[in-house]
């Protein structure tokens, strides 16, 4: 039930037998390919050849192939061809846990396109015009729908992930991960549809990446569920395209445990409620973290509410809760075009220490309604003891820092009459902050102050 495959190298001689690895169609193992035959078995029986064989490759032929949770192998890839696509069940009974791909403590791992997977969201969602996005949950879906742990090299590439009921692809405790050129495609109405989800994961690459979410596209934590916390470290993104109905880029809110020399760059987002957020809830450290080279658009989550186009927050989840650690953050080169406001906010005892915002261009294309606002609550928490300047009416709003840095930071106002109030910035508690580089003026009067500093 194998054959032999060329690796795909431009560089291997064709006459070279190393250059070839162990193939293993899953339609030899007895797998249907009509989107209606369950094929669970037999893929499984696929992978598990390859596996014991030393690994290789299991090819999924072009055709539909219906199927609960898979079980990855180390040292095995799953190839999907053209027109190939990996359908999950809408059946619950179909699962032995709850993800369609799941691998625990493997070495040696990749999923590859050019075919899909697809997570069959319709399946695990109701129309609800009642509801914020217009869709209901039903009681059950796999989540997150790939879900990796323990792992260690790991490649994503080249594949379409389409329609996850709930989170997509999370890497949990993994070490080098690499996602490249794959196209993330979720209902924009679904509720919790992360992208991709690292979680206490270690020397991760994500580039070339084209992802919409209904929640978060590219976010960062540090959680406990699945395996004890552990720092999110040495991660680079670049080169995305990113639609959120929630944060393009994130780190939080889960934050159990350290984020440290994260990169985001060249990337576009579009549509999106947030595009950069760093939420700091449950007392990890989110140190020497970079933005750069971004261009954003922001809109309304789902229609209803404010834009935040960049948040850094740091708050308790619960009264006990660690007090979290935000320091060394660097943005810059950002255009924003928004109907939103920028926040920045540390705490009291732990303010926001070095944060440099550069070469930063804020056209604002209209006036929110800011009155009862609130500020973004990333989740649940019990603390209901915290500062919330939400309904604060600058452009930017900034509060608790140490060391601010703003070098060309540009604040575009609509023009139009009977504009409202609107400061440039509201600053509260602030510490050695340098705010000589803000380049834009207040709105809705001529004795309106662009600039308003309380406290220290």
């Amino acid at each position: 039930m194998t054959s032999r495959m060329p690796r795909a190298s431009a560089r291997t001689p064709e006459n070279d037998l190393s250059s070839f690895i162990p193939c293993y169609p899953v339609t030899r193992f007895g797998a249907v390919p009509d989107g209606e035959t369950l094929a669970t078995a037999a893929i499984q029986a696929a992978i598990d050849a390859c596996h014991r064989a030393g690994g290789g490759m299991v090819w999924f032929p072009a055709g539909c192939f219906l199927s609960g949770t898979l079980s990855m192998r180390s040292r095995v890839t799953l190839h999907f061809a053209e027109g190939a696509v990996l359908l999950a069940s809408g059946n619950r009974a179909d699962y032995s846990m709850p993800h369609l791909i799941h691998a625990q403590d493997t070495d040696d791992i990749a999923l590859e396109g050019p075919g899909a997977i697809d997570g069959n969201s319709d399946a695990f969602y109701a129309e609800c015009p009642t509801a914020p996005s217009g869709l209901k949950r039903l009681d059950w879906a796999p989540s997150p729908l790939i879900e990796l742990i323990g792992c260690r090299n790991i490649r994503v590439e080249t594949l379409t992930i389409r329609k996850a009921p709930r989170w997509t692809l999370r890497p949990k405790n993994c070490d080098k991960v690499r996602i490249r050129g794959i196209a993330l495609l979720n209902d924009l109405r679904a509720p919790n549809s992360d992208g991709i989800d690292v979680d206490s994961d270690r020397d991760v690459i994500i580039s070339d990446c084209h992802i919409e979410a209904g929640d978060d596209c590219i976010v960062l934590k540090t959680t406990d569920r699945g395996g004890p916390p552990q720092s999110t470290e040495n991660v680079a993104v670049t080169n995305c395209v990113m639609v959120s109905s929630a944060s393009a880029l994130k780190l939080g809110t889960e934050s159990l445990g350290d984020f440290r020399n994260c990169v985001f760059s060249n990337c576009v987002i579009r549509h999106s409620r947030t595009g950069i957020a760093l939420l700091a809830k449950d007392g990890g450290t989110m140190e020497s973290i970079q933005f750069n080279n971004i261009t954003m658009s922001t809109a309304p989550k789902w229609g209803q509410g404010v834009e935040w186009p960049i948040v850094i927050d740091s708050e308790q989840r619960h009264p006990d809760s660690r007090l979290s650690i935000i320091r060394d953050i660097s943005i810059s080169d950002v255009t924003l075009t928004t109907r939103g406001r920028i926040l920045v906010q540390g705490q009291a005892g732990a303010p926001v220490d070095g944060l440099v915002l550069r070469n930063i261009t804020m056209r604002i294309t209209g006036y929110e309604a800011v009155e009862g606002a609130a500020k973004l609550s990333g989740g649940r928490r019990s603390n209901q003891n915290v500062l919330d300047l939400g309904d604060t009416p600058a452009a930017l709003i900034l509060a608790h820092l140490k060391g601010l840095f703003l070098d060309g930071v540009t604040v575009k106002w609509p023009d139009v009459p009977d504009a409202p109030v609107r400061h440039a910035v509201y600053g509260q508690n602030l510490q050695d902050c340098d705010l000589g580089g803000l380049r834009g003026g207040a709105c809705g009067g001529m004795d309106v102050e662009a600039v308003v500093i309380a406290g220290a």
